[in-house]
């Protein structure tokens, strides 16, 4: 086997090109006494490899062999570039004059003087943001308390286009009706948003009757299966699969549903018969199954598209999404929204849809004879509307909607939630 000391440098304080940079390098008596502590371990792990009854020790020390000898190459290499570098400075410092010195000496001086301003601007950065999210919460809960005076008593009509999150339906009472069904408070969430304006459609429609079916995509623990199994409604709730390296990132923040326990809700729904009916089942959103072709009034997604890869999926997924659905059947989904122009994220975990991304898939899709709702791009006038959330973002209260998030910045983006909705011919 490779041992400690043939993957280590001697390294001490007596370099003479080192300079002042030496005080950061260990002793020759440090580095000693720390290559004679692994030579021990290494040793130790010889023995335990030496033990033919340990038929897994020796796998794993043909492992270590193969990691230390890259290592070793590695080492060596670095080795020799440092090296390399070390010559190249005393060669400049030979030829430079002493104006050049000076000049350079001064350009570090700057540069560190610039990069302690840097950081001490930093550290005010949580201090901003948490004066951020107070604000919003304070003037959030202001609006909500002058603005839902009342209950509403059931749901209406309310005509709405594929729109973005605002203020001003945050405010309405088609929000504060369908937040009451599903025990929520109806503060400036976006999150709060989506998951009313999902079941306002389908009212609009004529969806949420008994005998109805609906798909849900990725559905998580979200509330909307129980709130539609209430209406009559026969639920088909779906998920990414919990072994599907994609799953993990929703695992871990608590958005992704174990064995579909957690979406049948007494609280949502009290008719345990009704509950009874939601089923679930786990779905590649990339791979949509022909079985479910036609079988369905309608499906929707909510927040999910911008997390199959690229835009270019989550615009196919849309469309995709259309064969479940039974002549004249409504298709619903959510999405990050950028709602600028410009740059944006078009691949990876969280890609951000914008304004042309939308009307060319509803160009195509309307020359195909499906019927897509009109946009509406007006991002909001309230106060909250030009308010941007930053991160770090609470994920308990992001679930929770404790403070106010219509607007967030995502990699510097401003964005929030849109629509994006299609009826299937009859």
């Amino acid at each position: 086997m490779v041992t400690a000391r043939q993957i280590g440098i001697e390294m001490t304080a007596s370099d003479p090109d080192a300079g002042a940079n030496t005080a950061l390098l260990p002793t020759e008596a440090q580095s000693e006494q720390r290559f004679s502590e692994l030579e021990a371990r290494v040793a130790e792990l010889q023995r335990r490899c030496a033990d033919p009854r340990n038929v897994e020790w020796q796998k794993i020390a043909a492992t270590i062999d193969q990691i230390l000898s890259r290592l070793t190459d590695r080492v060596l290499q670095l080795e020799n570039t440092c090296s390399q570098l070390r010559n190249f400075v005393a060669a400049q410092s030979q030829t430079r004059t002493t104006a050049q010195q000076d000049q350079m000496s001064q350009a570090l001086r700057t540069v560190q003087s610039q990069i302690s301003d840097l950081n001490s601007r930093l550290c005010n950065y949580g201090n901003a943001v948490r004066n951020i999210k107070n604000l919003a919460g304070q003037v959030g809960f202001e609006r909500q308390e002058r603005s839902q005076s009342s209950k509403p008593s059931g749901p209406r009509i309310v005509p709405l286009k594929a729109k973005g999150c605002t203020e001003e339906d945050l405010c309405s009472d088609w929000v504060a009706f369908w937040s009451s069904e599903m025990g929520h408070r109806p503060t400036f969430h976006r999150k709060i948003w989506e998951l009313c304006y999902v079941p306002q459609i389908l009212y609009n429609e004529g969806k949420l009757q008994e005998g109805k079916r609906g798909l849900g995509f990725a559905c998580g623990a979200e509330p909307l299966p129980s709130l539609f199994a209430k209406y009559g409604v026969r639920v088909l709730a779906t998920d990414l699969s919990p072994d599907r390296a994609e799953a993990k990132g929703w695992i871990k923040s608590g958005q992704h549903v174990a064995g579909f326990e957690r979406i049948r809700r007494p609280e949502i729904c009290p008719d345990a018969s009704r509950l009874a009916t939601i089923e679930g089942a786990y779905l590649d959103m990339n791979d949509i199954p022909p079985v479910l072709d036609g079988q369905f009034d309608f499906c929707w997604s909510i927040c999910s598209l911008e997390h199959l890869g690229s835009i270019e999926n989550g615009l196919t997924f849309i469309e995709n999404s259309l064969r479940t659905l039974k002549p004249g059947g409504v298709s619903v989904h959510t999405a990050e929204f950028n709602i600028n122009e410009g740059k944006t994220i078009v691949t990876g975990p969280t890609v951000l849809f914008q304004k042309h991304h939308f009307l060319q898939l509803a160009q195509r899709l309307r020359a195909q004879g499906f019927q897509v709702y009109d946009f509406d791009f007006d991002s909001g006038c309230g106060i909250l509307d030009d308010l941007v959330d930053l991160p770090p973002y609470d994920e308990t209260a992001v679930r929770s909607h404790s403070y106010a998030h219509i607007k967030l910045s995502v990699a510097g983006f401003v964005c929030t939630s849109f629509s994006f909705v299609v009826k299937k011919p009859e």
